[in-house]
């Protein structure tokens, strides 16, 4: 896989998740067995890019 690709995978998966009723419903499902206890309008985005701060 070229760093190219990566990158465009990458950018594909964020904003993916970036919904937040996507995130919620996931999570809600896997953790919670369905319990609507993640609300999609109590989250916030964050800066998902530690690459640049990992050594």
């Amino acid at each position: 896989m070229t760093a190219k690709s990566k990158i465009k995978t990458d950018t594909v998966l964020k904003d993916f998740w970036r919904d937040n009723a996507r995130f919620a419903d996931l999570f809600n499902a896997a953790l919670f067995q369905g319990k609507q206890v993640i609300h999609p309008d109590e989250l916030e985005e964050l800066d998902t890019d530690f690459s640049s701060i990992l050594k």
